[in-house]
């Protein structure tokens, strides 16, 4: 997971820190509605997540 997030914050303009980068995840699962979250899945994004530059791949 850690790998994961370095390497979206790699793809960030700017100095993102790592704590930067899990509250934005985190803030991106808090405010999807809950009908498009997909915590227990294998990729852990939700449907809103996938689309944008702000996926974690």
């Amino acid at each position: 997971m850690i790998a994961r997030i370095d390497a979206w914050i790699a793809h960030q303009p700017g100095y993102v820190s790592r704590q930067d980068a899990i509250r934005h995840c985190v803030a991106l699962i808090l405010c999807a509605p809950t009908h498009e979250r997909r915590i227990g899945s294998p990729s852990g994004a939700t449907a809103q997540d996938t689309g944008g530059s702000d996926a974690v791949d």
